[in-house]
C-alpha cells in the first residue's frame, strides 16, 4: 500500500450540518491518495490533506482516492442525504457508523447497476442514518480512471430532493427542445431531401445523448444494466457528436469548395476522433480522455475560425452559423473556467453546456431554415435571371433565324454536290473493290492452275514416255505372232525353228514382263491424273453454289492435293483428324478457299525460314469437336511467325508482309469475311521465329445462311 498524504491544517475543523439547505462541503474533505486501494481499517489511522477548494478537480488514476469528512449533525433530523453532484464517476464507496456502531458501506456510480442505488436519481445520493446532535467521521472511497470534479453537497433530505428535482425538470426542458427539433428537421429533410439536415439531426440525437450520459440520465434510463456502457458512454458519444458536426460543417458550409486545405485538416481530425473510439472500447479510458479533452477545444476553435472565414468571403448561411457555434463557444468556456475555479461552481456554471448546445441547436435549425430561404430567393432571382436572358436570346434568335435560313439553303446545295461527288467517288470504290477482289481470285487462280498444270503434267509425261517402248514391244509381239502364223502346214519344221529364233533373239518373256510394266505406268499414271480432277472437283465445288453439308476432313484433303507441287517433299504434313467428326453446312467452295489461303501462307512462312540441323519445315492440321455443336480446324505451320503489330493488322484488306508481286494483301480479309459469313470465328497464336497457329471455329448448322 501506498499512502500520500500531507500535513493536516490546524485550522481544519468538524462540518456542522444546520436546518439549512444542502451547501457545498469541498473545504471540509480531506485527502488522501492510495495507489494501491486498501481497506477503510488501513486508512482510518492514516493522515490526510485538507482541501482547499470548494469543487476539487482530480486527475484520472488507476488508484483510489480517500476522503474523510468529519461531521455533527445538528439538522434536527436522524437523516441526512449527501449528495456527490457528478453521476459521471465510476465508483464511490461510503463508509460510516450506523446508530448501533457498525461500520455501513454504500456503493453508487456507472459501474454500479442503478436499481442498486439509495435514490432513482441521476446524482450519486447516499442516505446517512446519523442521530441529531451525533458527531462522527464519513469516509468515502472513490475511483475513476479519467479526470473528474467532485462537488459534494449534504443537506436533509427534502432539501435535497427538492433541488433534485429541479434538476430533472431542467433536463427535461431541454431533452424536449432536442428531441423536437429532431423530429421536425427530420420531417423538413424528407421533404426537401437535403443532406445538411441528415447530419444536423444525427448531431442533434448525439448531443442529447451526450448531455444524457453526462448528467447520469443515460445510465439512469437508457442502459441501467450496462455498467460498460454507462462508464463509456460519454466519451464515445462526445466523440460522435463531433464526428456528425463536421459532417454538418462540412455540408452546410461548403468546406471543400470555399476552404479545401480545411477540409483536408477536418478530415484528418476525424480519423482521430475514431482512433479515441477504438482507445476507450479498448478500455484505455484515460488515455481516451486526456487526447479528447483538448481535442475538443481545438475542434470547436477550428470550426468558429473556419466559419468566420467564410462568412468573410460573402456566404450568407455561415451568419447564424457562426452566431450558433458563438452561443456554444460562451458555453464550453464557462463550463471550463468552472472547473479550473476561475468561475463558480453553481448552478449556472453546471448546466453551461445543457443551455449552450440547446440554443445552438435552435440557431442552426434557424440557419437551415434561413438557408433555403436563401436559396429559394436566389432560385427566384435565378429564374427572372433566366427569363430574361431567355427573351433576349430569343429576340437575338429571330433575327439570326434569317440569316441561317440563307445560310441554311447555301449550305444544303453545298452538301447536294458534295452529296454527288461522294455517289461517284463510292462507285468508283466498290469498282475498284470488286476489281481487287477480282485480281485476288485470278492470283489465287492463277496459282491454282499453275499448280495443277504442273500436278496433272507428271502423270501425263509417265504415260507420253511409255507408249513409244510400248508401241516397239507390240510391233516385236506382232512379228513373232506373224511368224507362227505364216507356218505352212504341209512342211512347218523350217518356219518354226525360223519363228523361234525370232522369239529368242526378241526376249519374249521380258517383252510380256515389260508390257506389264509399261501398263501398269500408263494406268497408275491415269489414276493419279483422275485423283487430280477429283481433287479440283471436290476443292471447287463448282456444280453446288448453294449452302451443303460436307466433310471438312475431305474438303482438308482436296487442299493438300492440290498445294501437293508446292509440298513435295520438303515439307512435312502432320494430320490430326478425330475421328467420326460430323458433317458440318457451309459453302463448301468459299471454306476450301480459306483452307487454300491460310496453308499457302504456312508454306510461304516455313520457305522463308532457315531451319537449324535436324529440323524440318512442317505444317499442322488438326481437327476437334468443341462444345455447343462447333468444329474447330487447328492450321499451324513452324515458320517465321508473326510479331504482335502484324497480328493485330493480319486481316486488314491490303496488308501483307510479302514482297510487291507476291500478294495483293486480300487474301486473309477475304478468309476473315468468309468465316464471319459462317458465323464462325478465328483466332491467331503467332510468336517471331517459332510459327503461327489459326484456330477456326465453325457451327455444325447455319440457319438462314444462303448466298
Amino acid at each position: 500500500m501506498t499512502l500520500v498524504s500531507g500535513s493536516l491544517s490546524t485550522t481544519y475543523g468538524q462540518l456542522i450540518v444546520g436546518p439549512q439547505k444542502k451547501s457545498n462541503i469541498g473545504k471540509n474533505l480531506m485527502l488522501l491518495n492510495d495507489s494501491s486501494c486498501s481497506g477503510l481499517q488501513q486508512i482510518i489511522s492514516a493522515q490526510f490533506t485538507p482541501e482547499e477548494d470548494n469543487v476539487p478537480l482530480y486527475e484520472g488514476s488507476e488508484g483510489c482516492r480517500w476522503f474523510r469528512l468529519p461531521l455533527v449533525n445538528h439538522s434536527g433530523e436522524d437523516q441526512l442525504v449527501l449528495e456527490i453532484y457528478n453521476p459521471t464517476i465510476d465508483f464511490v464507496e461510503l463508509h460510516y457508523r450506523g446508530p448501533n456502531g457498525e461500520w455501513i458501506v454504500k456503493r453508487q456510480g456507472r459501474s454500479i447497476p442503478t436499481p442498486h442505488w439509495d435514490f432513482k436519481l441521476p446524482n450519486l445520493l447516499f442516505e446517512l442514518d446519523i442521530e441529531d446532535s451525533a458527531s462522527q467521521d464519513i469516509y468515502l472511497r472513490v475511483q475513476n480512471p479519467e479526470q473528474f470534479s467532485l462537488p459534494v453537497n449534504i443537506g436533509v433530505k427534502d432539501e435535497i430532493m427538492i433541488a433534485s428535482f429541479g434538476d430533472q425538470v431542467l433536463f427535461g426542458l431541454y431533452a424536449g427542445i432536442m428531441l423536437a427539433l429532431f423530429f421536425y428537421n427530420i420531417f423538413i429533410y424528407f421533404s426537401v431531401r437535403d443532406r445538411s439536415y441528415i447530419f444536423y439531426v444525427a448531431h442533434t440525437l448525439f448531443v442529447l445523448l451526450t448531455q444524457a450520459s453526462a448528467f447520469g440520465y443515460a445510465a439512469l434510463y437508457l442502459w441501467p444494466n450496462s455498467p460498460w456502457l454507462a462508464e463509456r458512454s460519454f466519451v464515445l458519444f462526445t466523440c460522435l457528436v463531433s464526428l456528425a458536426g463536421i459532417r454538418f460543417f462540412f455540408e452546410f458550409l461548403k468546406v471543400r469548395d470555399f476552404l479545401p486545405r480545411f477540409y483536408l485538416f477536418f478530415r484528418g481530425l476525424e480519423f482521430i476522433y475514431l482512433g479515441i473510439i477504438l482507445i476507450e472500447i479498448l478500455n484505455l479510458r484515460n488515455l481516451a480522455y486526456q487526447i479528447l479533452f483538448p481535442l475538443q477545444g481545438l475542434i470547436v476553435i477550428s470550426i468558429f475560425t473556419a466559419s468566420l472565414m467564410i462568412l468573410r468571403r460573402g456566404y450568407q448561411p455561415a451568419k447564424i452559423y457562426v452566431l450558433s457555434w458563438s452561443v456554444l463557444l460562451i458555453g464550453v468556456l464557462i463550463f471550463t473556467l468552472k472547473d479550473f475555479s476561475i468561475l463558480p461552481y453553481n448552478y449556472l456554471t453546471v448546466h453551461t453546456i445543457q443551455i449552450g448546445s440547446a440554443l445552438e441547436a435552435i440557431l442552426l435549425s434557424f440557419a437551415l431554415a434561413d438557408k433555403i430561404n436563401i436559396l429559394k430567393r436566389e432560385k427566384e432571382e435565378s429564374q427572372m435571371e433566366s427569363l430574361r436572358v431567355s427573351q433576349e436570346n430569343e429576340k437575338i434568335i429571330r433575327e439570326q433565324n434569317v440569316v441561317l435560313e440563307q445560310r441554311v439553303l447555301e449550305r444544303t446545295m453545298e452538301l447536294q454536290e458534295a452529296n454527288e461527288e461522294l455517289q461517284v467517288t463510292l462507285a468508283n470504290l466498290k469498282d475498284t473493290q470488286t476489281q481487287l477482289v477480282d485480281a485476288e481470285k485470278m492470283a489465287s487462280l492463277g496459282q491454282l492452275t499453275a499448280g495443277i498444270a504442273h500436278e496433272i503434267n507428271n502423270p501425263i509425261n509417265f504415260v507420253t514416255s511409255n507408249i513409244a517402248p510400248l508401241r516397239r514391244d507390240l510391233l516385236e509381239i506382232y512379228e513373232i505372232v506373224d511368224t507362227y502364223a505364216s507356218v505352212p502346214l504341209d512342211n512347218p519344221r523350217e518356219a518354226l525353228e525360223k519363228a523361234h529364233e525370232l522369239q529368242e533373239d526378241y526376249d519374249f518373256e521380258y517383252l510380256k514382263e515389260e508390257i506389264e510394266s509399261l501398263v501398269d505406268g500408263i494406268s497408275d499414271g491415269a489414276t493419279r491424273t483422275s485423283e487430280i480432277v477429283k481433287g479440283l472437283r471436290t476443292f471447287s465445288r463448282l456444280d453446288e453454289d448453294d449452302i451443303k453439308q460436307i466433310s471438312v476432313e475431305e474438303g482438308l484433303n482436296s487442299t493438300l492435293v492440290l498445294l501437293r507441287n508446292k509440298t513435295k517433299d520438303l515439307i512435312d504434313i502432320e494430320t490430326d483428324y478425330e475421328p467420326g467428326l460430323p458433317e458440318i453446312e457451309c459453302f463448301p467452295g468459299k471454306l476450301n478457299q480459306v483452307f487454300m489461303n491460310i496453308l499457302s501462307n504456312g508454306i510461304y512462312a516455313v520457305n522463308a525460314k532457315r531451319y537449324e540441323e535436324g529440323e524440318q519445315p512442317k505444317l499442322t492440321i488438326k481437327t476437334r469437336k468443341t462444345e455447343g455443336s462447333r468444329v474447330s480446324v487447328y492450321l499451324g505451320d513452324n515458320g517465321i511467325g508473326m510479331d504482335e503489330a502484324t497480328k493485330k493488322k493480319i486481316f486488314e484488306p491490303f496488308f501483307t508482309t510479302k514482297d510487291v508481286g507476291e500478294g495483293t494483301g486480300l487474301g486473309m480479309s477475304i478468309v476473315f469475311k468468309i468465316i464471319e459469313k459462317h458465323n464462325g470465328t478465328i483466332a491467331v497464336n503467332s510468336e517471331p521465329g517459332k510459327g503461327t497457329e489459326f484456330i477456326i471455329t465453325l457451327p455444325m448448322s447455319q440457319p438462314n445462311l444462303s448466298e
